[in-house]
């Protein structure tokens, strides 16, 4: 059976396009130091089949406008006008994103590099992708950021700021948990205590609530109020955070025998504000896992 050039076209750089997205992958995986980074590689096979199926469609319409070109006589039909039209439709996507992907790779360096407020604050007002999550995310876990350019960026209203990040790009300099970038804001020592309030108040994810409650700069009355939820992410910070008040604590002895239960018990253990009523009291249940 005679394959023709345009199916061995799109065989072949679906081959080559599939083995350069997991190798990307692989790369970012090996960037994270987050827990569940490992689990990426079971999902390896699958990005590779459908990278594998887009690419080779784009190969097989790239091939079979070749072959087209080098026909005599050339005749234009709806499967010439079909195969252009996919090829420079999946030419601009992969174009695209690589090109986007290499300038904001450039672009995050730079940001990691800047040593003053006015030089993050400058991208932050003229970059074009001065909305970027990555951007952001960059200018956020820079120690020159000030806390009004840090209260800048907290006020922003995008949902997606609140959720982990990851790329197959090295976007993320030393944030290599992929935390989100109102994560990153709440942990930059610079934040003001207004920007941690404001977000305490807004409608944020328990992972950047747990990071709050964690925050010296939270305010006892907030701190207070995130015991309510009852969620052991805010049960973490709490429990780590050495301003929580003595009844707080008292609380998250309370909480249900659940195995992130023990995890808040240990962390009491090494909060050295604990009194020692709560650490007898966190030892003996400890004993009970």
């Amino acid at each position: 059976m005679k394959i023709s050039t345009s199916t061995k076209t799109g065989l072949v750089i679906g081959v080559i396009g599939a083995s350069i997205i997991s190798l990307l992958i692989i790369f970012s995986i090996f960037r994270s130091t987050s827990s569940t980074a490992a689990i990426g590689f079971v999902f390896i096979p699958v990005y590779f089949a459908i990278a594998f199926i887009g690419f080779s469609i784009l190969g097989y319409c790239v091939g079979y406008v070749k072959a087209w070109l080098g026909s005599v006589p050339r005749i234009f039909n709806f499967k010439v006008g079909l195969a252009f039209i996919v090829s420079i439709c999946l030419a601009i996507f992969v174009i695209g994103g690589l090109g986007k992907g290499l300038l904001l790779t450039s672009i995050t360096s730079q940001i990691r590099g800047m040593n003053t407020n006015q030089e993050l604050l400058n991208t932050f007002d003229n970059s074009f992708f001065n909305r970027d999550k990555f951007v952001l995310g960059a200018i956020a876990q820079n120690l020159a950021a000030s806390p009004e350019l840090l209260d800048s960026i907290a006020k922003l209203n995008d949902l997606s700021l609140q959720n982990a990040i990851g790329s197959l790009f090295p976007l993320l300099g030393d944030n290599r948990k992929g935390l989100a970038v109102m994560r990153l804001v709440v942990k930059n020592p610079n934040v003001s205590a207004n920007t941690i309030e404001y977000l305490a108040n807004t409608n944020q994810t328990d992972y950047v609530l747990g990071d709050i409650a964690g925050n010296s700069k939270t305010s006892i009355e907030t701190l207070r109020r995130l015991e309510l939820k009852k969620n052991y992410l805010i049960d973490w910070g709490l429990a780590q955070n050495q301003k929580t008040p003595s009844d707080v604590f008292s609380k998250l002895l309370e909480r249900e025998k659940y195995f992130t239960q023990r995890t808040t018990l240990e962390m009491l253990l090494r909060n050295p504000s604990t009194s020692p009523e709560i650490r007898t009291r966190a030892s003996e249940l400890l004993k009970e896992y």
